[in-house]
């Protein structure tokens, strides 16, 4: 198979580039917070002598500050697996000699080779293109008559203006590569993530997929790979390596459709609870940012479907260690955690917009448009009010100040452990971890779905978050009336299969041939439709009528 691919803007990310190159040459100022390129380009185009102040700033990034430029998401392991089954690669662009308005005339390709170079494309043991295979047009014409040439099955661009060329080749088949809407175009399959683009061209990703990916932060032979079913976000394998070894291979959700650093936050989470004698979490290994990959200690242990006591207790001392170390370390380098809630008004942010997404489906699912408008609306609007009326003036408005704050995992509980051999739990999944209000991570772990807690553990957490906040005088009341809204925001959460997007995401993780959506989707209704029970019957400080 022969595929051919465009080179910037497609195998090339040069967002965060331009607007650094932006600030360093004074085109904007560092407070500007735009963000992507294409909100950068008409920035500036709005100023006087907007357009020339654009090419002269696309002259820099594409030449003197072309090795700045990052990988595309999702190309490295497109580019490994097309390497594997023996594909031949063509790169084919229209860059011409030298940039526009560049005094220091920067050579535009050889910039472009160095980048590839340097990042391993023409590696055999790589991603094996030949650098004879790269080819540079002065015009878009004549980059059209070279993919003609070469006879692409495929090929990928990020502009629909090239296969509007009236020569382009009708046996090509198009991919248009962005966020276009696929209405606006006959006979060209728009995507807008190189992990679509690869299931479209190579079909879904393989065992043997993995174990080329991985080569290159395995130092071992691998002897089996095994995909782990059920590990929610992200898709988890065990890799098997000789002399009874084994690690976890974590390849993280696509970050063009989810841009969370979930990588580099979970490495680097683990790596400082290392650290700091925190070991009862995997141990981190290796990672490949470009692949989105990370490796870590397997653990061998077993789900804890019921927990006890001594689960509990255990528990507990974690969240405990991380709040002292939330005290011990300086901590500016840390985020906040995804999705933290700092303040009143935040969580009541997210739990309003994720009722606008799920009410945007609404149309398509009648049972969904019932439930909330009949069932979570009323039930809202009494939760909101009462409890943004008691909650702390001092983080009602504003942040939580960060010395109230603790380090959190954000998605801590039992459904995110596994129990070892002797008995001691080994907490998992820290892409969320950073700083959070220590009422969230007590609120989710009593309303996660999976937790399964009876009366007695969950009155045993909530006495034992209560002594180990107890130096925050308005924790407690602050708890009381985040409550219930941690309920109607879980009701929404659960529902997120009704949402495309998430419950594709959900899909691919699975893994499995039977994964059925529409009767996903029921069991989470009816999880919904309970959530909002337990709301009304929870006895805080709040009468419901």
């Amino acid at each position: 198979m022969n595929i051919g691919i465009d080179f910037d803007n497609t195998i090339v990310k040069y967002d965060n580039l331009f607007k650094e190159v932006a600030i360093t040459e004074g085109f904007i100022k560092e407070s500007w917070n735009g963000n992507g390129k294409t909100v950068l380009r008409n920035h500036l185009r709005r100023q006087p002598d907007g357009e020339t102040t654009w090419m002269k700033l696309q002259g820099l990034v594409y030449g003197k500050h072309m090795l700045g430029a990052e990988i595309m998401p999702g190309v490295a392991n497109f580019l490994l697996s097309c390497n594997m089954r023996k594909y031949r690669i063509f790169i084919v662009s229209h860059k011409t000699e030298y940039g526009h308005y560049d005094p220091e005339k920067f050579p535009l390709r050889k910039e472009a080779l160095k980048w590839m170079e340097i990042r391993r494309f023409f590696d055999p043991e790589y991603f094996g293109l030949d650098r004879e295979n790269v080819f540079f047009a002065d015009t878009r014409e004549e980059k059209v008559n070279k993919i003609a040439q070469l006879k692409c099955d495929w090929f990928i661009d990020d502009l629909p203006e090239v296969f509007d060329e009236k020569h382009f080749p009708n046996s090509t088949n198009k991919i248009l590569f962005g966020s276009y809407t696929p209405e606006q175009f006959q006979n060209i399959t728009v995507l807008n993530s190189w992990r679509k683009i690869s299931e479209k061209i190579l079909g879904q990703i393989t065992n043997q997929d993995v174990v080329f990916w991985a080569k290159d932060i395995v130092d071992e032979s691998m002897e089996n790979v095994e995909k782990i079913l059920g590990r929610g976000n992200s898709t988890v394998y065990k890799i098997d390596v000789p002399g009874e070894k084994s690690y976890v291979l974590k390849h993280y959700p696509d970050q063009l459709v989810d841009n969370r650093p979930r990588l580099e936050t979970e490495f680097k989470a683990l790596q400082m609870l290392y650290e700091h004698g925190i070991k009862n979490v995997p141990q981190p290994i290796e990672k490949n940012y470009d692949l989105n990959l990370g490796l870590y200690e397997w653990i061998n242990g077993k789900k804890v479907d019921k927990p006890i006591v001594d689960d509990l207790d255990q528990a507990v001392q974690f969240a405990e260690k991380l709040y002292i170390l939330s005290k011990q370390i300086d901590g500016n380098h840390i985020g906040i955690a995804s999705e933290a809630c700092l303040s009143a008004y935040e969580l009541v942010s997210q739990i309003e917009n994720r009722y606008s997404r799920l009410n945007a489906q609404s149309n398509e699912h009648m049972e969904l448009a019932i439930f909330l408008e009949e069932v979570f609306d009323p039930l809202w609007k009494k939760v909101k009010n009462e409890s943004t009326s008691l909650w702390p003036e001092e983080s009602r408005m504003q942040n939580l100040p960060r010395n109230k704050q603790t380090l959190s995992s954000s998605d801590f509980g039992f459904h995110n452990c596994v129990k070892a051999c002797d008995g001691s739990l080994i907490f998992l999944d820290f892409d969320y971890f950073g700083w959070d209000d220590p009422v969230k991570l007590t609120a989710d772990f009593i309303w996660h779905p999976a937790m399964n807690l009876n009366i007695e553990l969950k009155k045993k957490w909530n006495v034992a978050m209560l002594k180990l906040f107890s130096g925050d005088p308005y924790f407690e009341e602050r708890l009381n009336a985040a409550m219930p809204l941690y309920g109607m925001r879980w009701a929404l959460i659960v529902l997120n299969e009704f949402l495309p997007e998430l419950a594709q995401k959900r899909r691919d993780a699975d893994g499995s041939k039977e994964y059925d959506l529409e009767k996903r989707q029921r069991i989470q209704f009816k999880k919904a439709t309970q959530y909002c029970e337990r709301v009304k019957n929870t006895v805080f400080r709040f009468a419901f009528a």
